[in-house]
């Protein structure tokens, strides 16, 4: 594995320190009694060739060590047991190699160490770039519905109240579809407002309230009966990205039927069941092959998506002439867990 040499280590004079050593441990060496084992100072070299900017000094130091060693039996006359000359040098030895393994194994670590560093360096500078573009992509993207979409919507409505009858005979109930019809624009302007500022509808109201809420405005004339039922305190231990995912689900399942089904009746149920929050939509319209729809449009997959999300089950079960059957099955967490 390639090794980068640590800055510190291009600074330290590494090598003319542990010669110095090397050569001051010989002197002790041939100075001292042959029963003294000063040569396991030779290790005192090997630690300071640590610092050395190659690794090939840290083994060319353990043999030159290991060659004073022999060396310093030689220079100094065995005055002494020699078996015991032969014990201290052998030691000695042996520490020489084990210390030079030792500081081999944790060069390379650190090499390593550095390496994985300058690795997560780049990924975090790639990352933060990635963000830096996401939130400046996000940024663009609000000013373009607060200039575009939303200056279009208003223009719209700016039509519809230009276009309300000043008759007082309305035969039609033509005044009632433009009140609705500018509540509901009214509504989605304000939607696109909160998702410019980053404030999702399901993060100020219950989902009990935003489901009736949802079902009320896409309650129409000429559209289906839409009755919804939730069974109170069902949806207490969703979390707030929950909420706003299930919430998303049934609006696009709603609007689905209101536009395709020619449905006389939808219902909307929200209840628990063994531990699990299951929510349905379901009509009695002219059904479709879902198999077929999802290559026609991205309803079917953004829902599927929205509720593997959080953890869901995504059904739906429809078939041309019987109408469609949505259902959303979420495992709660146990009592005393945090969601």
């Amino acid at each position: 594995m390639p090794t980068e040499p640590d800055q510190d280590r291009s600074h330290f004079p590494a090598i003319p320190i542990a010669l110095a050593i090397a050569a001051a441990v010989l002197v002790l060496d041939v100075f001292t009694p042959q029963e003294m084992p000063p040569q396991m100072l030779y290790v005192l070299c090997i630690l300071i060739s640590l610092w050395s900017r190659h690794e090939q000094t840290l083994w060319g130091m353990a043999v030159l060590c290991t060659v004073l060693t022999v060396l310093g039996s030689f220079l100094s006359p065995p005055t002494f047991d020699m078996s015991i000359i032969l014990f201290n040098r052998t030691t000695g030895i042996l520490l020489i190699w084990l210390t030079t393994l030792l500081v081999w194994r944790y060069r390379r670590t650190q090499d390593a160490l550095r390496l994985v560093n300058k690795e997560l360096e780049v990924r975090v500078a790639q990352r933060t770039q990635e963000l830096s573009r996401a939130f400046e992509e996000r940024e663009r993207l609000n000013r373009d519905l607060h200039d575009d979409v939303l200056q279009s919507l208003y223009a719209v409505g700016l039509e519809l109240e230009a276009g309300r009858p000043v008759r007082v005979n309305d035969p039609g109930g033509v005044t009632g579809h433009i009140d609705h019809a500018l509540h509901q624009l009214k509504h989605v302007m304000q939607q696109i407002r909160n998702y410019i500022a980053g404030f999702h509808p399901a993060s100020r109201e219950s989902l009990d309230m935003a489901l009736a809420t949802l079902v009320k405005d896409m309650t129409v004339a000429q559209g289906p009966d839409l009755h919804l039922t939730v069974e109170p305190g069902a949806s207490d231990s969703l979390s707030p990205k929950q909420a706003e995912s299930i919430l998303l689900i049934v609006r696009e399942a709603l609007s689905n039927c209101v536009r395709h089904s020619r449905a006389q009746r939808g219902f909307v149920t929200a209840q628990t069941q063994n531990s699990t929050f299951r929510i349905e939509i379901q009509d009695d319209g002219v059904g479709f092959d879902p198999d077929a729809a999802k290559e026609d449009g991205h309803g079917l997959a953004n829902m599927a998506a929205r509720a593997k999300a959080i953890g869901a089950e995504f059904r739906i079960v429809s078939w041309p002439g019987h109408g469609v059957h949505i259902a959303l099955d979420l495992p709660l967490p146990r009592r005393g867990a945090r969601p």
